[in-house]
């Protein structure tokens, strides 16, 4: 019970209750004129027809998509919604609050210009007419199916929890996995590349913050934050370019896997325990060190924290001999992976585990 109060007594859950109608309606047979010899829904589903213009629903989709990152700057999912530190319970609330009226203001909207739009769509497809019209719904019904809320709330394990401890335990590896997402941000911004734009620090930032807001649920997550800290520390003000760049490539490989992140983490908290790592580290059901969120230091400060790179001369060669073969992609900006698929294909900087742990010995894995 103490593994689960240490969390749940730390954080606000956030649920968000987003409906939004599909505008769509089932195919049937004689939509398509099949005639009698048309296969059992058992064996054959003919799928759905868009009753409407998909283009004016998008915007629903986003500010949904919005509400989510939202939560998750700060937070990680947690019992179908979002476990968020209390201390940012109130501004994640303001954040959702200005989404749902903006929800609202475009579902007035697009239900003034409903019936207007569905004949613009029935005129651009005039043979599919008699389909569309018969599954027509009425403004009023649609309406019914746009909807934004959400609930702050406080949870509490009761005397019989069910098996809300293993919930609270597998936290840390969803975190893990929902920064290794973050990090894909960062794809393209070092194969190829002699220096860094700085514009890819916003993302290293962005998943420091983050582990850093929830570090008190997992004990692996404050080495992951330290080995952030001590690299931001030390970046110049001018070019990162270099021994930097290359320990920089080397954080992108760690945060772009979770599993990497997670020996990462196990392994610098059992050396910091005076130690050596095995497999119960591994195990994210100790109570957690805390990390305070702080603003990012500036370069030029020391910290104690170990230095991600033991030799920087002999880490850059041993980053060509790994990477010198890699395509080179180009640097992408955040806004064109908010619509990524559930499951986008690995990024190309990222090298089995295995392989990277015997190639780069020494290195910070």
């Amino acid at each position: 019970m103490h593994t689960i109060t240490h969390v749940t007594d730390r954080i606000t859950l956030v649920m968000l209750n987003v409906a939004i109608w599909s505008g769509r309606k089932k195919l049937r047979a004689e939509d398509l004129k099949l005639g009698t010899e048309v296969p059992p829904e058992e064996l054959v589903s003919l799928g759905s027809k868009r009753v409407c213009d998909p283009e004016p629903l998008k915007i629903f989709h986003r500010i949904k998509k919005g509400a989510e990152r939202t939560c998750l700057q700060v937070g990680t999912r947690f019992l179908g919604g979002f476990a968020v530190p209390h201390a940012h319970a109130e501004s994640i609330a303001e954040s959702l609050a200005v989404l749902k009226m903006e929800f609202d203001t475009e579902t007035r909207s697009f239900l003034a210009g409903y019936d207007r739009a569905l004949e613009e769509w029935i005129s651009n497809l005039p043979a599919w007419e008699e389909p569309i019209r018969r599954a027509i719904e009425p403004a009023e019904v649609v309406g019914t199916r746009l909807r934004f809320g959400y609930q702050i709330v406080r949870i509490a394990p009761a005397e019989q929890p069910g098996t809300l401890e293993e919930e609270v335990q597998g936290l840390g590896d969803g975190i893990f996995a929902e920064v290794e997402q973050m990090a894909r941000e960062l794809e393209g911004s070092f194969e190829g590349k002699e220096k860094l734009h700085r514009r890819a620090l916003g993302t290293f930032r962005r998943i420091r913050e983050k582990l850093a807001c929830l570090s008190f649920v997992d004990r692996r997550i404050h080495p992951v934050v330290d080995t952030l800290d001590d690299w931001i520390a030390r970046l110049p003000d001018g070019p990162i370019d270099g021994p930097i760049f290359n320990e920089g490539m080397g954080l992108a490989l760690l945060l772009s896997d979770a599993e990497r992140m997670a020996r990462h983490g196990a392994g610098q908290w059992a050396v910091q325990q005076g130690g050596v790592p095995n497999e119960s580290d591994m195990a994210s059901d100790a109570t957690p060190n805390e990390v305070t969120p702080l603003p990012l230091v500036h370069a030029g400060t020391e910290l104690s924290a170990p230095r991600a790179v033991q030799s920087a001369m002999d880490f850059e060669a041993e980053m060509d001999a790994l990477f010198g073969d890699m395509p080179i992609e180009a640097e992408t900006g955040s806004e064109a992976r908010l619509n990524q698929p559930d499951n986008p294909p690995e990024p190309a900087f990222a090298r089995p585990v295995e392989e990277t742990i015997a190639d780069v010995e020494g290195f910070f894995f």
